[in-house]
């Protein structure tokens, strides 16, 4: 678990590349925020969590009909 990356993982670094080029101002890894999110738009009230396939759906295709 030492060897998890939490923060600036592949995934997270390419949706924050997408948001950039198309001009969206973004705070990241808000700790005043509940859950701490990976991309959070404080005017707006929106926050991004960046979830990958290890944490959440892994092997869903073997498992998604039980």
């Amino acid at each position: 678990m030492a060897r998890v990356k939490r923060n600036n993982t592949t995934p997270e670094l390419a949706v924050r590349r997408a948001l950039r080029a198309r001009g969206l101002r973004y705070r990241i890894h808000l700790r005043d925020v509940p859950g701490c999110p990976d991309v959070a738009f404080p005017r707006s009230r929106v926050a991004v969590f960046v979830d990958g396939d290890f944490w959440h759906g892994r092997d869903f295709d073997s498992w998604k009909g039980r």
